[in-house]
């Protein structure tokens, strides 16, 4: 007789998804690309000032000092940096086997998890796997309003991909302020010789030290106008002079 406690004990289910119609999203990214829109938005952003995230910076040292002993013990090769032009930092392990195989190991791939924000796994040409691991590491100085903005600002530099995400969805007063402070941006492309984003850029950093109640579109708008009258006579005096 067969005994039945040396049977394998198997568990299957399948949890696939249907196939999606993924053609509007492949649609709206493809106009992203094309249209400019991650470059302004690269662009905008990285204009804004940024410290260090203390927390990050601590992650990172310890997940690169681990990261380097697992290289030395597998046989592998580490490169790291922190980006000050795409502001982040990353580790990327090379490696001619990617195994995790003791304690050690598996203490590391639990440290990745809770102090990495990004990781991917990809072969390499040689037969390898890189292990790529990114941290935040930086943090913008400035309201999520803020941050929020200048990524409408950014889509609505392109009228396809605006109308593509159906923007805006804000209320009508909220709609009437981005329009009036999208005019007032335009006019700092047109008439000073201050570009929008460096009047974005700006009007930003002073906001960003105002108290909370002030740190709407409303008083955005007020204060880009000001500074855009500014502008505008300082101008007009050289002009005269």
């Amino acid at each position: 007789m067969r005994d039945k406690s040396m049977e394998n004990i198997v568990f299957e289910k399948n949890y696939e998804r249907p196939q999606e119609d993924n053609s509007y999203c492949t649609a709206v990214f493809d106009q992203a690309m094309e249209g400019g829109f991650f470059q302004r938005y690269c662009d905008m952003m990285s204009k804004v000032p940024k410290i260090i995230v203390p927390q990050d910076k601590e992650n990172y040292e310890y997940l690169l000092n681990r990261c380097d002993q697992y290289a030395r013990q597998h046989f592998g090769r580490i490169y790291a940096v922190v980006d000050y032009q795409r502001w982040h930092s990353e580790i990327n392990l090379y490696l001619p086997m990617l195994e995790f195989d003791d304690e050690t190991d598996m203490s590391l791939l639990r440290d990745i998890g809770e102090k990495a924000h990004y990781v991917n796994i990809s072969h390499e040409p040689d037969g390898g796997f890189c292990l790529h691991i990114m941290i935040n590491y930086f943090e913008e100085i400035m309201s999520d309003m803020g941050k929020d903005f200048i990524q409408y600002e950014a889509i609505e530099q392109d009228e396809k991909l605006s109308s593509m995400f159906y923007m805006p969805e804000l209320s009508p007063e909220d709609n009437e302020v981005c329009q009036y402070i999208k005019e007032l941006l335009d006019r700092f492309d047109e008439e000073t010789d201050v570009d929008r984003t460096t009047a974005f850029k700006a009007v930003l950093d002073k906001i960003g030290t105002l108290d909370d109640e002030h740190q709407n579109l409303e008083h955005m708008a007020r204060m880009l106008e000001a500074l855009l009258y500014m502008v505008l006579e300082e101008q007009e005096g050289e002009d005269l002079s």
